[in-house]
């Protein structure tokens, strides 16, 4: 069941990639950069309002002995009481708002994106269920549905004119959709959760605290600065920012979104059995780092190809924000790892610390660079992310208290293949300039892979055992293909 789960979650994760690169590439052509920045503004304020009411989480339902229509009924409460208190607040600010960025269309945005939060709130209780009861198919085609949908209703209205606010139109899409399928699924019928109750609001609230703190100081620290930037320099900058960080992304999600669906539990389990916990980290960094590092570097190499394939002519101005970006997003590996392998330890105090310190300062630091305009919102990541960084190793060193010659010697190898990587590419680049166009893109993409399964090879990168376990697995498979259809055959 857990192979399963996991298989369907990765899968969930790499359609919702394919369609939001669809929506990447449609909207940068179908709008101006200034447009877009408009409907990041928007996007960002409302999901930073409503990223409010996961203090009051209908993930509560999860760890409970046993779910009721009590406790479903506590939860759906819950969600809209708050969801209409910040819908309502979105609405009466809205006008305030859209005066602030000098931007009449954003307040009927605002508006549409309030009305959207709310609906959603109608999904989130069924929707913990569904992960409670490992219901992971049916959550996997929910949201590619609602994906789909949203990102349908976004294409065909920008192309009939709708200009920024398809976003919003789009969202609410989503929303409605999001709710129909999820009452539609819903392991207890639905007229038994549609009272008021708020018989386990303790329970809710006390369950939400930390991971409530924990996302709106995230979200916080994705959005403010950009909000800043709107308001300092211009919309179109917000967009540059915004669509150079989607891009130096795609890696990150390609690469990163099996390990966030399997990481906390694999870690978990390793303590659990009584492993070498400091083997396992170095083993994960140096496993995460020979895929992650060669994906960014390259992002950041082949910046001119990439804006010009997925976004577009008029984006010309992105490609030194994606070069920085690509760039820096080498100092956010260990990052990644810390939360789980805290969690895994049952330090989750320190995980929340950890998230929370790194955030701020991430946030403080982006904010003030945001006032000298993009490149320097850019440049100012070659501060924030090592310094976070710095923040996760230390916190990382208090109960695995390993050497910094072992730190290196675990990534030295991926640097190495990462180099190897790098050589097709830069001599391809040498050859035939910057921009290469999808011809010359994709040669480069066949290129740095040669150089990447040489450098696994000259530096007998650990990674070397997954890919031999993944070939004999594809052999067997075959073996087992053949033989089916030469029996159906006789």
């Amino acid at each position: 069941m857990v192979r399963r789960a996991y298989v369907m979650a990765s899968l969930e994760q790499y359609l919702a990639l394919v369609i939001n690169l669809a929506v990447l590439m449609t909207m940068a052509r179908v709008l101006t950069p200034g447009e877009i920045g408009e409907a990041v503004t928007g996007l960002a304020i409302a999901v930073v309002a409503f990223s409010t009411r996961e203090f009051v989480t209908s993930e509560f339902l999860i760890q409970r002995q046993s779910v009721d229509a009590a406790a479903m009924r506590t939860a759906l409460t819950l969600q809209v009481v708050v969801s209409a208190v910040i819908a309502a607040a979105l609405v009466a600010l809205s006008g305030l708002i859209a005066h602030f960025y000098a931007t009449p269309a954003l307040s009927f945005f605002l508006f549409l994106a309030a009305i959207a939060g709310f609906i959603e709130a109608l999904a989130q209780p069924v929707v913990a269920l569904l992960r409670r009861e490992m219901s992971f198919g049916a959550l996997a085609i929910i949201r590619t549905v609602v994906s789909l949908v949203t990102a349908l209703v976004t294409i065909v209205l920008a192309a009939l004119n709708f200009g920024p606010v398809s976003f919003a139109w789009g969202m609410l899409a989503g929303a409605f959709t999001l709710a129909a399928l999820a009452l539609y699924c819903s392991p207890l019928p639905v007229v038994t959760i549609f009272r008021p109750d708020l018989r386990y609001w303790r329970e809710a609230l006390a369950f939400g605290l930390f991971k409530g703190a924990a996302l709106v100081v995230e979200r916080l620290h994705e959005t403010v600065p950009q909000l800043i930037l709107g308001k300092i320099a211009s919309m179109t900058s917000v967009a540059l920012y915004n669509r150079s960080n989607a891009l130096c992304g795609i890696p990150d999600r390609i690469v990163m979104s099996a390990f966030y669906s399997m990481a906390f539990p694999a870690l978990a389990n390793r303590v659990r059995e009584g492993h070498d916990i400091e083997k396992t980290y170095f083993g994960v960094l140096a496993y995460l780092s020979v895929l992650y590092w060669p994906g960014v570097v390259l992002v950041s190499l082949l910046a001119p190809s990439i804006v010009a394939i997925v976004l577009g002519p008029q984006w010309e101005e992105a490609v030194p924000i994606v070069r920085i970006l690509g760039l820096s997003a080498v100092f956010w590996l260990p990052v990644i790892v810390t939360g789980p392998l805290l969690l895994a330890l049952g330090r989750n105090r320190d995980a929340f610390l950890a998230s929370l310190i790194s955030r701020c300062l991430a946030s403080a630091i982006l904010c003030a660079a945001s006032l000298y305009g993009v490149t320097a919102m850019a440049l100012s990541q070659f501060v924030s992310l090592p310094l976070q960084m710095l923040v996760a190793l230390v916190f990382v060193h208090r109960h695995l208290p390993y050497s910094p010659r072992a730190l290196i010697a675990a990534l030295v190898p991926s640097a190495i293949v990462t180099g190897f990587s790098l050589a097709g590419p830069l001599a391809l680049l040498a050859l035939h300039g910057q921009e290469t166009g999808l011809p010359g893109f994709t040669v480069a993409i066949l290129l740095a892979g040669g150089g990447w399964l040489i450098g696994l090879h000259v530096t007998r990168h650990l990674f070397l055992a997954e890919l031999h376990i993944l070939l004999s697995a594809g052999r067997a498979r075959a073996r087992r293909l053949r033989r089916f259809l030469a029996t159906s055959g006789a």
